[in-house]
């Protein structure tokens, strides 16, 4: 029985798999390490005292209680391709899942706009638009790093463009910005840098004074 072709099949498949949920899980520990170790140095622009809790292998999450102004709490979240399930990893592939980096941020005054935009890089997603009052409208004309915006309330495209614009840095590629009147209030997703090659200091005070820009607009 053990001796026939098809258990033999079974087994190396078996063997593979085991092997590769090892070998992804090992990558994500590493990866997301990594990610803590560089988040470190910009953590403090934000908030002193963070609590870490690590969910799974392909997710982390950072709170901070108590943010610096114009922010009354914080969180960060890295959030992995789940690389040790290789049929749901394929899956995400196919999503355009990659590794990223999502800053949430509730603010001490709420804004008087909401804001949805991502890049092509990204799949839309309707459920960002959360309820509330006033139709969504969407920004006609280029915006900048070819994002697609939808509004509601109390802004301008012009002014849309520019927290684009402020949010865009070098070394990290950009994928959502959302504005919201409820908390969170604010949410900025990156795609994980080098790591060597971007200041997590410069990072962090872009999200600062952009949480500044939407509290005057």
């Amino acid at each position: 029985m053990f001796d026939s072709p098809f258990v033999t099949i079974v087994l190396v498949i078996l063997l593979t798999l085991l092997c590769w949920y090892f070998v992804g899980m090992q990558y994500n520990i590493r990866r997301g390490r990594r990610a803590l170790k560089w988040l470190e140095q910009g953590l403090p622009i934000v908030g002193e005292k963070a609590a870490l809790n690590w969910t799974g292998v392909s997710h982390v999450h950072i709170h901070v209680p108590k943010a610096k102004e114009p922010f009354r709490s914080a969180e960060v979240v890295i959030d992995l391709v789940p690389r040790e399930i290789p049929f749901w990893w394929l899956w995400k592939k196919n999503a355009r899942k990659q590794d990223t980096l999502i800053v949430l941020a509730q603010m001490r005054a709420a804004p008087r706009f909401d804001l949805v935009s991502h890049s092509p890089l990204v799949l839309p997603d309707e459920q960002l638009k959360r309820s509330g009052t006033g139709q969504w409208t969407a920004v006609q004309g280029g915006l900048a790093n070819t994002m697609t915006a939808d509004i509601r309330g109390n802004i301008s495209p012009y002014t849309v463009n520019r927290l684009i614009v402020q949010t865009t840095l070098e070394g990290m590629t950009l994928t959502r910005l959302i504005v919201h009147r409820s908390a969170p209030n604010l949410e900025v997703h990156y795609l994980l840098p080098q790591f060597a090659q971007v200041s997590p200091q410069r990072v962090f005070t872009s999200i600062h004074q952009l949480g500044e820009e939407v509290a005057q607009v």
